[in-house]
């Protein structure tokens, strides 16, 4: 590692590094497990990378979530599999008594390694002594997980630590933390993550320069640059081809390179990327009313050097967009298999976008035309329509665009989940801001969740997550208290 990445890691996170890497080369028939998401994705992606490296066969399985459901999947695919090591990474951490009473008592497994960044149930370090588990968490060594670190990043420290020809993974590391909004937390990437991009940029890994932050500057036509914009989401373009088209020949920018093709972002002159983002910042600035969102379309890009230009591979935000389309479409495995580098699976990533987009744009869309409902701790969305794979991006995506007001968190309720189980999916996102006041959801989910589990001395309510991003599925028969209590706990928070 640099001196920087090494140095900014704190000791006893260095010696459980250690512990993990010990268990890594004794291991003969590792299993990993990860969430769906880019960030769950891109750290499944580095574990397989670095057992492959290390001559190890995983075997390997993306889960929506790791829950008292899941968990015995996890079961199955130990007793099928016979492996004596287990990682779970992107999640654990908020479920470790989960793993302590189901996965820790099977004797054929002999490490249990915890990769995560979510915000545990107790912060202070585990014991991890004479325990199968080992759990590496920044939450644990007094880093945040919110913005230091993502779970691609944890995987990535370990992967490192383990062989410096593991440096090309920073790649990942990075796409994962894109994926995650750990750039949002503040004004771009900072601690860990900031050292792991200075780390791939030595490399010549990455490239990062400042740019328009809208997705598709490598691959879309500028008129549909515009068209699908939905961070920002902006009316009377976002969904209208006529209006964007519109302003670019109010300009007198061609849209076009001959009759067959159009240009791209990228393919513009300085001068006329300068045109476009003056008059971008007119036209937000009009609509909103809000310096922030204007201000928020000019950004540091991560270019991905070793990925094929003018594809949705060759920019960090791009490539977690895609990842996160294959996980909310139910196809996380393709997520994986595009980082591995599956030329078939990249292609059926590109579709599984395309129908990722089209999904978040209607579901914008009908939020416009149904509006939300209000408590006094919060503002609820609840549409029937929007996966639960998709409601946390959709309601983040309409406080950006100030489709809801910022000064309450949004939580939305998605009754359209995977199964056909009694609970029904919540997430929460609020600003920074509220978080500085002492705003924490995950916090606000798991104290209400407690309550009705220990009322009803049965399961109601499992919940995680992290003070600005959190996530819940509740027993449908519960929703409205559910609701209520947590409602009733972020007014006391932020007041």
């Amino acid at each position: 590692m640099t001196d920087s990445l090494i140095d900014s890691i704190p000791s006893k996170m260095k010696a459980t590094i250690n512990d993990a890497m010990s268990a890594i080369r004794s291991s003969k028939n590792p299993l990993a497990l990860s969430h769906i998401d880019a960030d769950g994705i891109t750290a499944l992606s580095i574990v397989i990378q670095m057992l492959e490296r290390e001559s190890k066969k995983p075997v390997w399985k993306n889960l929506h979530q790791l829950n008292s459901e899941t968990i015995h999947t996890v079961i199955d695919l130990i007793a099928e599999n016979n492996p004596d090591l287990v990682i779970f990474s992107d999640f654990g951490s908020g479920q470790r008594e989960l793993i302590e009473q189901f996965i820790v008592p099977i004797r054929e497994v002999k490490h249990i390694l915890i990769l995560d960044h979510h915000l545990p149930s107790d912060a202070g370090q585990p014991e991890n002594e004479n325990s199968k588990i080992i759990e590496i968490n920044p939450w644990h060594f007094g880093l945040s997980g919110s913005y230091d670190i993502s779970g691609a990043g944890v995987a990535f420290l370990v992967a490192y630590s383990l062989s410096e020809k593991n440096s090309d993974l920073s790649e990942l590391a990075i796409v994962g933390a894109t994926g995650d909004l750990q750039h949002y937390y503040g004004k771009g990437f900072v601690g860990l993550n900031q050292h792991i991009i200075q780390l791939a940029e030595e490399g010549n890994i990455i490239s990062v320069d400042r740019d328009l932050t809208f997705f598709g500057i490598n691959t879309r036509p500028l008129h549909l640059l515009l068209e699908y914009s939905t961070d920002p989401f902006i009316p009377g373009l976002t969904g209208d081809r006529d209006a964007c088209l519109l302003f670019f020949n109010e300009l007198e920018i061609e849209t076009k390179v001959d009759e067959d093709s159009w240009r791209t972002w990228v393919d513009l002159e300085p001068e006329e990327k300068q045109g476009v983002t003056q008059k971008l910042f007119q036209y937000i600035l009009n609509v909103y009313d809000d310096p922030s969102i204007a201000q928020g379309i000019i950004g540091d890009v991560i270019t991905l050097n070793h990925r094929p230009p003018r594809t949705d591979l060759r920019s960090a935000k791009e490539f977690s967009t895609l990842l996160n389309a294959c996980g909310r479409n139910r196809r996380s495995d393709i997520g994986v298999l595009v980082c591995l580098g599956d030329k078939n699976a990249i292609s059926t990533g590109m579709t599984l976008l395309q129908q990722h987009r089209s999904n978040l744009a209607s579901a914008l869309r009908r939020l416009e035309q149904d509006g939300y409902q209000e408590q006094s701790g919060i503002y609820i969305v609840n549409d029937p329509q929007t996966p639960d794979t998709i409601v946390g991006i959709v309601i983040g995506m309409a406080q950006g665009a100030r489709i809801i007001p910022i000064d309450k968190p949004v939580i939305g309720v998605s009754t359209n989940v995977s199964d056909d189980g009694p609970m029904v999916k919540i997430s929460g996102r609020a600003r920074k801001a509220l978080v500085n006041r002492g705003l924490n959801l995950k916090e606000a989910f798991s104290s209400a969740g407690d309550q009705l589990n220990e009322e009803n001395d049965e399961l109601i309510v499992e919940a995680g997550g992290h003070p600005m991003a959190a996530g819940a599925f509740v027993h449908r028969d519960f929703l409205d208290r559910f609701l209520t209590l947590v409602s009733s706990t972020i007014e006391r928070q932020i007041h």
